[in-house]
């Protein structure tokens, strides 16, 4: 059989019945046999676009994602989203097309021998898992294979298989191909490190023994598949909750013990609540700066940090562990059931963090009686949202924003971008989500600057007649370099606002063939997000943001994280602070 027809046959064996790409003549063998044998192949506008929508179908389908392009300007276009899904530990397969092996740069002497020849292998070793080019076309099964299993094993990950166009249409007899199952190599990287009992036993009994414990859920616990037994977790040890940008969906937010997100754009109380802990159980976050702030050292000072991660490396990177623990955390919450103790009575604890919680709620922008606050906005799109939608927030002052004003409800799924947190994913992550879902309805929150960035994929979004609902919170302007450039620069806004501009996105979304409105006064702000909810197919809502609405309150490097800015009076603060040295 031709071999790009094995490999299609050979993905829709490990249940990828989709993938997302843009057509080139590199590629042209392997996206043939897709049409030919009924892998649904969905084209996008910017193979950008195909990686985003990629990284979100692993996301919403719990399995592998699948984005193609051609080779040299195909495979490089790709770059952002491979990226983008490596620091999200997204598995994904990228598949590029590539010259013939006999018009290859194979010495390495030329800059190019083959039209569109790049060394896309080489440009991604550091952004993927595996990253190999088949020019022996008895290798495909192995390689396959290898690729698969190292993208969904241990910390879940990106792979690429490079395909030369000749070795795409080469013919293999699949009943003689080697197979990575099976081998020496997958045995010895199949081998898995057992939990030890005793340190599950350790763990239990400081949970047991804390006064003032706290939780941080990560991004890992949507990845481990571990919500559920989360939620068993939290309820036998009645200990409280806080959660990193991206483990928001991770618990409901109406939980009882959920006390808000954390880092550097969060909230003054959860930040608080870590400060004063005496013990902190990290699942799954990464405690990088942004969540721990640049003064690390001052980080939760009186706390013992107990770290689970699937990644050694990860642990102990950051701030000095009592504790760490290299682990899966649906496999380390499985495990440490049978050790957990009946909670203790915890109530002056949780009062101080109630207090906290009702206390330190937005900070007050000063914005015009009828100007639009984006945090409300977003808190009654929240209300309006039901269990089990999908929403996809985009990069910048809209992501933080959407993180105060958005209450996560039972089996929501919310997507966003915090490690490569490249601008421009939210339109084709929504595209991805919702076509791998069966056209299922996606909320989309992004900026005006995010939009842009592929912007084109609002023609994917009619093709495909998708119920996709977009809020543009549209302040006319890059809003976090602007605040930070006003911070830093003596107000020189140099390329946030002096030599950038937005254009009308709602005469746009028309011409493309989508509902679209203006809400520019706040007196109008329940009728239309009510319009935006009510329309059947795709909609934009255009908001208009002051450009002087900043993300507040927020770390400064100068300070630890939980000492906001704007600062409290001192007084208060040290209230705050019930439990740790106010100069911390």
């Amino acid at each position: 059989m031709k071999l790009s027809d094995y490999v299609v046959d050979f993905l829709l064996k490990e249940n990828i019945s989709r993938g997302f790409f843009m057509i080139g003549g590199s590629v042209g063998h392997i996206a043939d046999s897709c049409a030919s044998r009924g892998l649904i192949l969905h084209t996008m506008h910017h193979e950008q676009a195909a990686a985003f929508a990629a990284e979100a179908q692993a996301i919403v389908t719990r399995g592998l994602g699948l984005a193609m392009a051609t080779s040299g300007p195909g495979a490089t276009n790709l770059i952002t989203g491979i990226g983008s899904s490596y620091f999200a530990s997204i598995p994904v397969v990228f598949i590029t097309g590539q010259v013939n092996t006999f018009e290859s740069n194979l010495s390495g002497k030329r800059r190019q021998v083959g039209f569109q020849e790049t060394d896309i292998v080489s440009i991604v070793k550091t952004i993927t898992k595996y990253a190999i080019q088949i020019q022996d076309p008895e290798m495909i099964k192995y390689e396959l294979e290898k690729a698969i299993f190292i993208s969904k094993h241990g910390r879940m990950g990106p792979v690429l298989i490079d395909l030369p166009f000749n070795v795409q249409k080469s013919d293999v007899d699949a009943s003689k191909l080697n197979s990575f199952i099976g081998s020496e190599e997958y045995k010895k990287l199949s081998k898995k490190k057992e939990l030890d009992l005793v340190i599950l036993k350790k763990v239990a009994d400081a949970l047991r023994d804390a006064e003032r414990p706290i939780i941080l859920l990560g991004h890992g616990v949507r990845l481990s598949n571990a919500e559920e037994n989360m939620i068993r977790f939290i309820e036998k040890t009645s200990i409280p909750v806080v959660v990193s940008l991206l483990g928001t969906d991770s618990i409901p937010n109406n939980h009882p013990l959920f006390y808000g997100f954390i880092g550097t754009y969060g909230s003054r109380s959860s930040n608080f609540a870590l400060a004063n802990a005496d013990l902190i159980l990290v699942l799954g976050a990464r405690l990088d700066s942004r969540q721990v702030g640049v003064q690390s050292k001052k980080f939760a000072p009186m706390a013992k940090i107990i770290h689970v991660d699937i990644d050694e490396s990860e642990l102990g990177g950051s701030v000095t562990e009592w504790l760490s623990v290299n682990s899966d955390i649906n496999a380390f919450l499985t495990n440490i059931f049978p050790f957990l103790h009946k909670s203790k009575d915890r109530n002056e604890w949780l009062e101080h963090l109630n207090w906290l919680k009702k206390t330190h709620l937005k900070v007050p922008q000063n914005i015009g009686k009828e100007e639009i606050d984006p945090v409300d906005a977003v808190s009654l799109l929240s209300d309006i949202a039901e269990e089990g939608n999908t929403i996809v927030v985009d990069v910048g002052s809209n992501q933080m924003w959407f993180a105060h004003g958005w209450k996560a409800k039972k089996g929501q799924n919310i997507l966003t971008n915090g490690g490569m947190a490249p601008m421009g994913y939210a339109l084709p992550a929504a595209i991805g989500a919702s076509l791998s879902r069966n056209n299922c309805p996606v909320w989309v929150v992004t900026g005006d600057g995010g939009l842009q960035v592929n912007i084109q994929e609002l023609q994917t979004v009619v093709r495909n007649k998708l119920p996709i609902k977009i809020l543009v919170l549209n302040n006319q302007s890059l809003g976090m370099l602007t605040q930070f450039q006003t911070e830093n620069f003596e107000g020189r806004l140099t390329g946030s606002v002096d030599g950038y501009d937005s254009p009308d996105f709602v005469k746009i979304s028309r011409a493309y063939g989508i509902s679209s409105e203006y809400l520019v006064e706040k007196k109008d702000l329940k009728e239309k997000i009510s319009w935006l909810t009510n329309q059947k197919g795709a909609a934009l809502l255009d908001v208009r943001i002051p450009i002087t609405y900043w993300v507040l309150p927020k770390s400064r490097h100068s300070t630890s994280v939980h000492d906001m800015f704007p600062y409290l009076d001192r007084a208060e603060y040290k209230k705050a602070l019930k439990y740790v040295t106010p100069d911390l």
